[in-house]
């Protein structure tokens, strides 16, 4: 049986490893979109706790949710956008047929495009969770994509199925602007941005890692093709 480094590299050119690579080096593009995102995200909620710990009066805090609020829509908005993005990138995916390839070519370009479609759906669930949907499949899915992971999600009830960190911090912020700054809102709102901080880290860990295989995986290929 041929080896699959003598495979592809009999078959290098052809449309079906050249759509391999081109989706390897677009998958590779979002990630780095989510890594940007996660950070700018993870600026913008340090900076609101930071201001609440200090919290020099209901003006500052009032100030700061609403700044907060602004960059979240923004960042939906654009999350949103690479979702669709993704999207059409997962129904154009494979089009070309490849029941015509030989047997071993068919084998390995299959398991490639059974993985690249898997980093697609992860990518898909991990956008889908900073939109903050309340749909409780879409939060079962995050909790799986977070245990491949290896990190715990903490929810905003212990029994809860069908919400998310960042939409408990939405909620606390909002009981804030109506009800004022008084101690226990504001030991709620610590808490749930403490809540969201651990999760933000989880997946900014988990996108690293993923990108250090990404890259792994691309270099390797293309080290096989050119030989």
């Amino acid at each position: 049986m041929a080896s699959t480094q003598q495979v592809i590299s009999h078959h290098r050119g052809e449309k079906c490893i050249e759509e391999v690579l081109d989706s390897s080096m677009r998958i590779l593009d979002i990630c780095d979109i989510t890594r940007d995102t996660i950070l700018q995200i993870k600026e913008n909620v340090q900076a609101l706790h930071s201001c609440l710990r200090r919290r020099k009066g209901d003006s500052s805090v009032e100030i700061s949710v609403t700044q907060y609020k602004f960059f979240t829509k923004k960042m939906k908005k654009n999350v949103n956008k690479l979702i669709t993005s993704l999207k059409q990138m997962d129904s154009k995916f494979g089009m070309s047929s490849i029941l015509e390839l030989d047997q071993h070519l068919y084998s390995l370009i299959r398991v490639f495009k059974e993985v690249i479609a898997m980093n697609l759906s992860i990518f898909q669930i991990i956008l889908s969770f900073l939109t903050m949907s309340s749909s409780k499949s879409k939060t079962t899915k995050w909790k799986f994509v977070a245990k491949m992971m290896h990190k715990g999600v903490i929810t905003c009830e212990d029994n809860s199925d069908n919400v998310n960190e960042f939409l408990c911090v939405e909620a606390t912020l909002s009981t804030l602007l109506s009800e004022g700054t008084n101690g226990e809102n504001m030991q709620a709102a610590h808490e749930r941005l403490e809540a969201l901080e651990k999760v933000i880290e989880s997946i900014e860990n988990g996108l690293e890692n993923l990108f250090r295989r990404l890259i792994k995986s691309r270099t390797s290929l293309l080290n096989i093709i050119s030989q």
